[in-house]
């Protein structure tokens, strides 16, 4: 089976850069003050480094966009539970609805489509 072969370009750099940069600065605000607002502001600021880097990642990989829409999900969460009451049906609300959201937002649907249709 022969695969496509990827150049990489600025672009694929930029993103690569962006990915690396929202997972450090999640990490590092939920091993330094978790459960805090800053930890929360830093959590959805890495979702969106994480959105950004995996936009500019043309095409994405199943294997990065896949992982990115479930720690983007689970940022959500995150802020919805820490920035309300401590409601965790809203967390969880909050987790379903962004996956939905930003699944369909990426085209997840259409990229697993055109990549089964060549895997035969």
């Amino acid at each position: 089976m022969m695969t496509k072969k990827r150049f990489w370009t600025l672009s694929n750099s930029f993103a690569t850069l962006l990915l690396i940069v929202g997972t450090v600065v999640a990490l590092w605000a939920l091993a330094t003050s978790f459960g805090t607002i800053t930890s929360v502001d830093a959590v959805v600021t890495a979702a969106g480094l994480w959105l950004v880097g995996v936009i500019f990642l043309h095409p994405a990989p199943i294997s990065v966009l896949i992982p990115v829409i479930g720690l983007v999900s689970l940022g959500a969460g995150y802020a919805s539970y820490y920035s309300s009451p401590h409601s965790l049906l809203g967390a969880l609300i909050a987790v379903v609805i962004t996956a939905l959201i930003v699944s369909y937002g990426l085209s997840l649907r259409k990229t697993i489509r055109q990549r089964h249709s060549k895997w035969y």
